[in-house]
């Protein structure tokens, strides 16, 4: 049954969990494209102290090569190892016009990070994560908030993407893995900025 619950309950559960990646903590949000985890993600950010994000739009490299496990092998190496070596993190992000990277992103000592987008929850990185969210949306209300977002001349990339990311999900069990579900299209009005709906356990 779905339930509101406001964000600072989030935070109080990254506060109480125990580093496993250096001395970093970890949070995870995946779900499907269109769902608000860059939204969830910058307004949990907000309430924690010294949280970056890292967007998996920047780790990708183009639409053909996102899920693959190259991606998760970047992660590893990008972010994972530096933080369990008390190392800086440091990564050139993807530009998706000019397909390529080049803006250097670096990342000092984060006392909390967020991982988020498609496929953020893989076990490379959630098994470093204290907190695993997924929150949901059904495909076509997630793919017309994309193309609202990005627009239309990517639609039909979306609707493979969507093929692509619902494989992915079903292999890695993304959605089962994870500690909380979240609804990201709920149909009681919240104040995303301090709510969020929260629908098991």
């Amino acid at each position: 049954m779905s339930q509101v619950y406001n964000l600072s309950d989030l935070v109080q559960n990254v506060n109480s969990s125990s580093k496993k990646c250096g001395q970093t903590k970890i949070v995870v949000i995946d779900g499907p494209a269109g769902s608000g985890k860059t939204t969830l993600a910058k307004s949990l950010s907000g309430l924690l102290e010294n949280c970056p994000i890292i967007h998996m739009d920047e780790i990708y490299e183009g639409w053909e090569n996102a899920l693959s496990p190259k991606t998760s092998q970047d992660l590893v190496e990008w972010i994972i190892n530096p933080l369990l070596e008390d190392k800086s993190i440091e990564y050139i992000k993807y530009d998706w016009n000019l397909e390529q990277r080049i803006e250097k992103v670096v990342i000092n000592n984060p006392q909390v990070m967020i991982i988020e987008g498609v496929g953020s929850s893989v076990s490379e990185i959630s098994k470093h994560a204290c907190l695993k969210l997924w929150i949901e949306v059904n495909e076509e209300t997630g793919i017309n908030r994309v193309l609202t977002r990005d627009g239309l001349q990517i639609q039909e990339q979306m609707k493979k993407w969507q093929s692509q990311e619902s494989k992915f999900f079903i292999e890695n069990n993304s959605k089962e893995n994870s500690d909380i579900w979240i609804d990201g299209d709920p149909v009681v009005k919240i104040d995303t900025s301090s709510q969020f709906v929260r629908t098991n356990r």
